[in-house]
């Protein structure tokens, strides 16, 4: 690699190593004067100029680089690193950009356009609070027609689309596309060097988490934490949790080991990062004090740290949202608070705290804190600006504006409803502004609010909300025909309002048109799965809740409603699927456990029937269900195939064992007994738990019901033909015993004369003259 393409991988890596960049500009403290030389310079912004002669137009972009010498391109590509380092700071991460930049940025040549409409995609703004998007669409365009290294373009390019994403209000199928499109180049890539591998694959799962592709996300995790030759579990160690606790107990903690690799593992430097904040409770400690300190053991690097919060990240989406994920996330977080960090990680690393630790009473007011404390550095001078942006998209860094939100949104749902609502009219958050004016009953306030911001500029959005404001249908018609019929969001709010009506069946062409617009709304998926299972149209709710679970994995409502749209159309093979799916999402909830063993009997998955009633007994201590027992005894006895075409008799030992358990809890239910015997290896224990069954079924008045005394002259049949057809010796008192049975029942059955029970009287009656002739033929013989 020569000295060029040398200095472009120090571009590359800007904002995760600033220190290998300009070393003695860093150390004369002047770490990010060079972007600010770019962005200040007339002759840099003529490339600029030269992009609008070509009016945006693709061909003739590609034209104008390629036009370019080498040496050019690669000032023109830095001069783009500039532009979106610089947006990054003044979206992202603070402080403001110095003002002769800012001059700059501001004059006339570069307000000719706008910017932000080109931001724009699928008919979706960017955010109204966002500063200077000529630099992002200056950047982008170089990155994609300035071609210096594939690589290198790609990857800022694939930067550019994370940034892009974050602006937007709504996820964009576009940037997706390219995000895809760029994906299938980084396939194409040879071996890099291990850090810059690492650092890719960081890189590519925040994005794709963003979009939330779990599994593409998950293939990089896995692949960078491989690289780095980083191990981790959770583990139980002693520790205590309160300040007054006396004896240990069993926590969660993490315990991180590294291989020794040929890899620079570069450490932060922590100084003038956001505070802390700890703990302000009488009872509760700041942290876990374990008896172990588990963190002492392993020092991270920068990478290890991004690809922790990565991970966070994924386990965000990707498990249940209770206490146990609130448990299982704390010592990853713990673990990265320990380490020497940058900005963006300890920034982004304490809002995810703040976000796990505002649902609990205790930690509330930390969260209340710590939120107050990032907002506040990120108005801070320093670190400076530079040292800021590192690792900004390999932690996926938010804007500036929703991390008010977030804190804004924690304000509200403690009930300061009008502090929340002066951040939501500052930062022009309308939806919310709705919501706050509508709990303060001042509704008509926010109709006023948006009528004035529709004065100064009309958009779809502004119209659409002043529907929801108004409860005026022809705002979002307005909003639809303004679009010129391709707005995704005028269809949602259209949809949304008829959703809360419960007007379901006209709800669901404005859902579906949304959707046709816009896939990616995993909200209005679920409520077009929802309103569909009300109006019974099965198969668009299994479409909308097919596609609902691949956006949000682990929502057990989604999964379990899926499975029973799969059964009304009939599809019974997915619905198990899909109803294990849902186990996987609340394992402990038993009426899930039920639906699966019903659809497992349905489908012969025997393996699953045994295990879900096992289940349903452990969860439930009782749990009876005879039909699906019937099933599974008769197709075990009789060998019949199972779902996975083997046969069932391989169940025949764990069968015995559910039987011998269920008995146990019922043992009074005779026909529980009656399948029982069906299974049992020896003549004479089947005998015995027949005559089981004959007691359970004599419990009360038993002859009072026809049907139970057709199922106990069955029991008696059944009985007499184990003594007459099994070389059982006379003598034995099984015989009798049975002979008593039969008698009994025949006696008590022949007082009410049931007209459904004559022929079965008959017949049992039959079979105990031949049980007595066999006793008196073996008497005979002895006497003689």
């Amino acid at each position: 690699m020569g000295d060029i393409e040398n200095t472009l991988y120090e571009y590359l890596l800007v904002v995760k190593q600033p220190s290998k960049i300009n070393t003695e500009n860093l150390e004369n403290g002047a770490d990010n004067e060079d972007f600010n030389v770019y962005l200040t310079s007339e002759e840099n912004w003529k490339v600029f100029l030269d992009i609008l002669d070509n009016s945006f137009d693709s061909v003739q972009l590609k034209t104008h680089f390629n036009n370019l010498e080498e040496n050019e391109r690669i000032k023109v590509l830095k001069f783009g690193v500039a532009c979106i380092v610089s947006f990054v700071q003044c979206n992202f991460t603070g402080p403001n950009l110095p003002k002769e930049v800012e001059d700059m940025l501001n004059k006339d040549t570069h307000n000719k356009i706008n910017f932000s409409k080109l931001l724009a995609v699928n008919n979706e703004d960017i955010n109204v609070n966002t500063r200077y998007p000529i630099l992002l669409v200056t950047a982008k365009i170089i990155f994609e027609y300035c071609n210096v290294d594939n690589l290198i373009n790609n990857w800022w390019y694939w930067r550019s689309i994370l940034v892009h994403q974050e602006i937007l209000e709504e996820l964009s199928p576009s940037l997706l596309s390219d995000a895809d499109r760029l994906y299938k180049h980084f396939q194409l890539i040879p071996d890099l060097n291990g850090n810059i591998k690492a650092t890719l694959d960081i890189e590519v799962a925040q994005l794709y988490l963003l979009f939330r592709n779990v599994s593409k996300a998950k293939e990089h995790i896995l692949s960078a934490i491989k690289i780095l030759g980083l191990h981790y579990d959770l583990v139980g160690a002693l520790g205590k949790r309160t300040k007054y606790q006396e004896k240990e107990l069993a926590q969660l903690a993490l315990k991180v080991t590294l291989e020794e690799k040929d890899i620079e593992r570069v450490e932060a430097d922590d100084s003038d990062l956001p505070k802390d904040i700890p703990i302000n409770d009488d009872v509760r400690l700041n942290t876990i004090e374990f008896s172990e300190d588990l963190g002492e053991k392993c020092k991270l690097g920068i990478l290890e740290q991004k690809l922790f919060v990565t991970i966070i990240k994924d386990m965000l989406i990707s498990k249940p949202q209770d206490e146990l994920q609130i448990e299982e996330i704390m010592p990853f977080i713990d673990t990265i608070l320990n380490q020497k960090n940058t900005y963006a990680v300890t920034v982004v690393t304490l809002l995810l705290r703040c976000k796990l630790e505002s649902k609990s009473r205790r930690t509330i007011e930390r969260s209340l804190s710590q939120s107050e404390e990032i907002i506040s550095s990120l108005k801070r001078e320093n670190p400076s600006a530079l040292n800021r942006v590192c690792d900004v998209f390999g932690t996926g860094m938010p804007p500036i504006w929703k991390i008010e939100t977030q804190y804004a949104d924690l304000l509200l749902n403690i009930g300061l409803v009008k502090i929340a609502l002066d951040i939501y009219l500052k930062i022009k958050l309308w939806e919310e502004v709705i919501v706050c004016y509508t709990i303060l009953k001042l509704r008509h306030k926010a109709a006023e609010i948006i009528r004035e911001q529709l004065k100064v500029k009309s958009t779809v959005k502004l119209w659409c909300l002043l529907g929801d404001a108004t409860d005026d249908i022809s705002c979002y018609e307005k909003a639809w025909e303004m679009s010129k019929k391709r707005s995704h969001r005028a269809q949602r709010h259209w949809g949304q309002f008829l959703f809360v009506r419960k007007q379901y069946e006209e709800c669901i062409p404005h859902f579906e048109k949304s959707l046709s617009i816009n896939p990616l709304q995993a909200n209005i998926w679920f409520r077009l799965g929802y309103a569909a299972l009300q109006t019974e149209n099965w198969q668009t709710a299994a479409t909308a809740y097919r596609r609902y679970t691949t956006l949000e994995p682990e929502a057990f409502e989604a999964w379990n409603n899926l499975a029973q749209a799969y059964i009304k159309i009939g599809n019974k093979r997915n619905a198990h699927q899909a109803i294990l799916e849902a186990l996987k999402c609340n394992f402990d909830n038993w009426k899930v456990w039920e639906n699966l063993l019903v659809i497992s009997c349905d489908i012969s998955n025997f393996g699953d029937v045994i295990r879900s009633y096992h289940s349903l007994l452990d969860l439930k201590e009782k749990y009876l269900n005879v039909e699906v027992l019937n099933v599974l005894v008769y197709n075990v006895c009789n060998d019949i195939n199972d779902c996975e075409g083997q046969p069932s008799q391989r169940f025949l030992q764990k069968t015995r064992e559910l039987l011998g358990r269920v008995t146990a809890i019922y043992p009074s239910e005779g026909y529980v007994w009656e399948l029982y015997a069906n299974l049992a290896p020896a003549i004479l224990l089947k005998a015995q738990r027949l005559q089981r069954a004959y007691r359970g079924y004599t419990q009360g008045a038993w002859d009072k019901n026809p049907t139970t005394c057709q199922q106990m002259l069955y029991v008696c049949i059944k009985l007499a033909e184990i003594v007459l057809d099994n070389e059982i010796d006379p003598k034995d008192s099984l015989i009798n015993s049975i002979r008593l049975n039969l008698s009994s029942a025949i006696a008590a059955i022949k007082k009410q004369d049931w007209e459904e029970t004559r022929d079965l009287v008959e017949q049992v009656s039959g079979h105990l003259e031949k049980i007595i002739e066999k006793i008196k033929s073996d008497t005979s013989k002895v006497a003689n």
